[in-house]
């Protein structure tokens, strides 16, 4: 639950985003917030996440105050507390005294805390293939169309995107499947390429040749 209302103001763009993680709509008061959520979103590790979801006291020149911050997110292995802000606005000496102060706090109650900047969530075109794959992350995945999936590789390394859609075409089923597969971690991409027909594919824990050296 929120602990603090969100609202424009006035001022900001607000708006809503479709988590399927935590199965419900998320709110993000930035467009770099709901940019975060993305990725959030695709994160393997990534179990859960709030918005708004607490408020930590600290002082600042002996004066008690209260911050809440973006987000809590709920890892495999740990707990974060992130604040998503614009470089510029980050590096200010207001949020540099901020930070400072909450992040003890925020260790001593076993989270790390994570300033999150444009410069880690734009990266391209990484975010806009997350976004590319995240439309497809509903459609159904079904063991016949991971067996399906294997009989097309029939031992091959990698594939072309466009060749797998083809192999799914050919019998009835839309390549929103196979971009689904994707989302799942089922198929694997490279998302620092844009993602298209042409891209190399293979099936994830199976790292083709040609990218072994650079993992």
């Amino acid at each position: 639950m929120r602990v603090r209302r969100i609202t424009n103001g006035g001022r900001k763009v607000i708006g809503k985003f479709p988590s399927i993680k935590n199965g419900k709509m998320v709110w993000w008061e930035s467009q770099l917030e709901r940019d975060y959520f993305y990725l959030l979103e695709i994160d393997p590790d990534v179990i859960s996440y709030q918005e708004q979801p607490l408020k930590i006291r600290y002082y600042l020149d002996g004066e008690p105050h209260r911050y809440t911050p973006d987000i809590r997110v709920i890892r495999l292995n740990g707990k974060e507390i992130v604040e998503v802000k614009l470089k510029e606005v980050a590096e200010k000496e207001e949020y540099v005294q901020l930070f400072k102060r909450v992040d003890p706090i925020c260790r001593a109650k076993g989270y790390e805390f994570v300033v999150a900047t444009e410069e880690t969530i734009r990266i391209q075109p990484r975010l806009d293939n997350i976004k590319l794959i995240y439309k497809y992350a509903k459609a159904t995945v079904t063991s016949e169309h991971q067996i399906l999936l294997y009989s097309i590789f029939s031992g091959q390394e990698s594939l072309s995107l466009g060749e797998i859609i083809n192999g799914f075409n050919a019998r009835q089923i839309s390549q929103n499947v196979v971009y689904a597969l994707i989302y799942h971690g089922i198929l694997s991409v490279d998302f620092t390429q844009p993602i298209g027909k042409t891209s190399a594919a293979w099936l994830s824990g199976s790292l083709p040749a040609n990218r072994r050296k650079s993992a």
